[in-house]
C-alpha cells in the first residue's frame, strides 16, 4: 500500500475519532438556536453558489482552496472536524469529488440528512458512452427521466452524468434554487433573506446565457471544433453548439497515463476533422500535449480553467473568461 493510501486511511480514521468526541450522527445534530448556520461547501465553485444565496446569514467554510484541482484534492486532517461541526454540507456529487472526500463527508457529518448533493438537482446531461458525438441536452422544463446510470456507462470515472454543469448558466439556476430550498429548510427564520438573495442572483444569471451565446456566435460554425485535456465542456457543447471531438486524458484518475493507441486516436481525430486548436486545461495539463502538437501542427492554448475558481473570482467572471479564451482562439483558425 502506498503512502497516499495510508494518508487517506489516516484521515478517515481521524474523522471517526472526531465523530466519537463530538457526538456524531448517533447523537444527532445540535440545535441551531440563535447562532448562524454552519455551512460547508466542498469546492470553491459550490461555495460561490452557496455564498450568493446565504450571504451573512451563515458561517461558510469551503474545504478545497482556490485553484486546486478538485479531482486530486486530498482531505486535510482538520477537514473532519469542520464537517463534524457543520449543520449543512453542500457538495457537487455525480462522482465529482474524490472518493476520500465523500467517505469523509459520510463518516464525519452529524447526520446523513445534512449532506446535500447539488449536481443531481440540476438535470445533468449524460456522458456519451465511448465518445463526444451528441450530448443530449435534456429539456430544462421536463428534466430527465432516465434511471441512474450503471457502472458500464461512465464518463471519465465521474459516473453516468457530467458534473461540470457550471458551463450552462441555466443549470446553475437550478443549483441555487436547490441551495435556497435547503438553507430555508434548515434555517427557516432567514427564509425571506435567502429567497431575496436567490431572486437577485437569478437575475444576474439570466443574462449570462445570452452573453455566452453572443460570444460563441462570433466563431464561424466550421471553426467550432476543439480538443481538450479531459471531458469537461459537455454543457458548452450541448447548450451552445461547440464540438468537443476528443480529449487527451481518457480518465481523470489516470494520472496522465494513456496508451500509444489512445494517443494515435487523438491525433487521427485532429487530422481527420481538421481541428486547429487544442486547449490545455489549467487544472489538468497533459504531458502528451507537446507530442500531439509536434505530430499535428495544432495550436496549443494554455490557461483554460474548467474546474474551479481563482482566488476572489466570481462565477460569472470564471465563465466569461473561459468562453472568451475559447472564442479568441477559435474565431480565426482558417
Amino acid at each position: 500500500m502506498n503512502n497516499n493510501k495510508f494518508f487517506k486511511l489516516g484521515v478517515i480514521a481521524l474523522s471517526i475519532v472526531l465523530i466519537a468526541c463530538t457526538g456524531g450522527s448517533e447523537a444527532g445534530c445540535p440545535e441551531l438556536g440563535d447562532r448562524n448556520l454552519n455551512v460547508v461547501a466542498t469546492t470553491p465553485m459550490m461555495g460561490e453558489f452557496v455564498d450568493q444565496v446565504a450571504g451573512d446569514n451563515v458561517n461558510l467554510t469551503v474545504l478545497m482552496p482556490a485553484e486546486a484541482d478538485p479531482h486530486t484534492y486530498e482531505p486535510a486532517p482538520q477537514d473532519a472536524g469542520t464537517i463534524a461541526d457543520a449543520d449543512l454540507v453542500f457538495y457537487t456529487g455525480l462522482k465529482y469529488e474524490p472518493a476520500a472526500v465523500i467517505k469523509l463527508l459520510e463518516n464525519s457529518a452529524c447526520s446523513q440528512t445534512i449532506l446535500a448533493e447539488i449536481g443531481e438537482n440540476v438535470f445533468p446531461i449524460e456522458f456519451e458512452e465511448g465518445g463526444h458525438d451528441d450530448h443530449d441536452d435534456h429539456d430544462d422544463e421536463e428534466g430527465h427521466d432516465d434511471e441512474e446510470g450503471d457502472d458500464e456507462h461512465e464518463g471519465h470515472n465521474h459516473g453516468a452524468y457530467d458534473p461540470h454543469f457550471w458551463f450552462d448558466p441555466g443549470r446553475v439556476v437550478y443549483a441555487v434554487e436547490y441551495i435556497e430550498s435547503k438553507l430555508s429548510e434548515f434555517d427557516p427564520d432567514n427564509e425571506s433573506d435567502y429567497q431575496s438573495s436567490l431572486a437577485t442572483y437569478k437575475s444576474e444569471l439570466s443574462g449570462l446565457t445570452g452573453q455566452v451565446s453572443d460570444l460563441l456566435s462570433t466563431v464561424p460554425s466550421q471553426n467550432r471544433k476543439l480538443i481538450t485535456t479531459h471531458e469537461s465542456l459537455g454543457y458548452l457543447e450541448a447548450k451552445f453548439g461547440l464540438q468537443v471531438l476528443s480529449t487527451i486524458i481518457p480518465d481523470v484518475d489516470s494520472a496522465n497515463e494513456i496508451s500509444p493507441a489512445q494517443l494515435v486516436d487523438v491525433i487521427d481525430v485532429i487530422q481527420d476533422n481538421n481541428v486547429k486548436v487544442i486547449f490545455i486545461e489549467a487544472e489538468a495539463p497533459s504531458v502528451y500535449a507537446e507530442t500531439i502538437v509536434a505530430e499535428t501542427g495544432i495550436k496549443a492554448v494554455e490557461g483554460l480553467w474548467v474546474e474551479t475558481l481563482k482566488e476572489g473570482q466570481t462565477y460569472p467572471e470564471f465563465l466569461i473568461s473561459a468562453v472568451e479564451l475559447i472564442v479568441e482562439n477559435l474565431r480565426n483558425t482558417d
